[in-house]
């Protein structure tokens, strides 16, 4: 944060995601959090929800155009459901993340904290659709996103 404020004049609150995987407790964290939204304060998820898998980010394996599809397939369900604007059936698309297209693979059993801050940031995103940005890394496009 200090890249982005080097005043450091913005008061910061940590908060860890649960080591279970269970998406319906964190898009309950999420709901808990949006109140704070409307005060003003930012709700900031980080992690790497496209994509995390070191062991295939650092092999030759993300060069084949098989990954690149089914990297493709695991985004668009990630971007399908945070960008439906109905909060309920957000959460309720959000607690199926891991039977998704290639779930695992982007984010292995024990690896899930990666995707569990979007899913808190969701659940804060209120009924509006999340937009997103993308950028790429060895080839590979990965999306950030972020609700106004």
């Amino acid at each position: 944060m200090m890249l982005i404020n080097p005043k450091a004049d913005i008061p910061i609150i940590q908060l860890s995601v649960l080591s279970s995987e269970n998406a319906q407790q964190h898009y309950q964290m999420g709901l808990a959090l949006a109140q704070l939204r409307s005060r003003n304060i930012a709700i900031i998820g980080s992690g790497f929800a496209s994509f995390h898998n070191l062991r295939v980010m650092f092999s030759n394996t993300m060069e084949s155009p098989a990954f690149a599809e089914r990297n493709a397939a695991w985004s668009e369900a990630v971007s399908r459901s945070v960008t439906t604007e109905d909060s309920t059936e957000r959460g309720k698309q959000l607690e199926e993340w891991r039977t998704w297209p290639n779930a695992y693979e982007s984010h292995p059993r024990g690896g899930a904290e990666h995707f569990l801050p979007l899913i808190v940031a969701a659940g804060a995103g209120g009924n509006q659709a999340a937009k997103s940005y993308s950028d790429e890394f060895r080839g590979i496009p990965f999306y950030s996103y972020y609700w106004e």
